[in-house]
Order: structure tokens, then C-alpha cells, then sequence
């Protein structure tokens, strides 16, 4: 069984010295992916359900990504939540092979994909 990890840009993971922290932890103990989510905005006040408050801090994607392949070697860059009407494709699609050449090659392209 291969395991990830998933919403570690937001709330109290955002502080850089966290991010080095748990990086460390995760390829340390073998986990095979790192992912991220993306909420431009959240509604307020906060509605029932909703996992995040308004004020709940939460980093850009593929920045926060791009600073995951600064720290690690070995695990697996991935976006679990990106909101594609709110950016340029073009955009997207050169940061997202910036990102990859930068991994080395490490970015998940597509559900499941490895």
C-alpha cells in the first residue's frame, strides 16, 4: 500500500518552519505523495460543514509545491483541489511544467498517475 498526505498548505501547516518539519517527517517515514488543495475564498461567515473558517490561512497551490521540491527528494508533488476557471491555462500549464522540471519530475499528472 502506497500512502499520501493531503491539506498541508493550509491552516496550521503554513509556517515555513512547519512545511521543513513535516517534509522531513513525511519522506522520513516513506509516504509516496504530498497533496495540496486550493480555496481562493471561503464563505462569511463560516457555513455549517465547511472544514475551513474565513480567516484560516491556506497557500497557493503550486507555490507551496514548488517549495516542497525545494525541501524533498524522493516524494510525489500533487494537486488535489485546483480551480481551473480561475486561471489562465497557458499559465497553468507552463507552472506546472516548471514545477516538474524543478521536482525532477516528480509532479502527479492526473488521477492516479505516477
Amino acid at each position: 500500500m502506497e500512502l499520501g498526505v493531503h491539506g498541508l498548505n493550509a491552516k496550521a501547516a503554513v509556517p515555513p518552519k512547519v512545511t521543513v518539519r513535516l517534509a522531513r517527517l513525511a519522506e522520513e517515514l516513506g509516504y509516496r505523495s504530498w497533496w495540496v488543495g486550493e480555496h481562493v475564498v471561503v464563505p462569511s461567515p463560516r457555513t455549517p460543514g465547511s472544514p475551513m473558517d474565513p480567516r484560516d490561512p491556506m497557500l497557493d497551490p503550486l507555490v507551496h509545491l514548488a517549495y516542497m521540491a525545494a525541501l524533498t527528494t524522493r516524494i510525489e508533488l500533487g494537486t488535489a483541489v485546483i480551480i481551473l476557471p480561475q486561471r489562465n491555462p497557458l499559465v497553468l500549464a507552463k507552472q506546472a511544467a516548471s514545477l516538474d522540471v524543478l521536482s525532477g519530475g516528480r509532479l502527479l499528472r492526473g488521477v492516479g498517475a505516477g
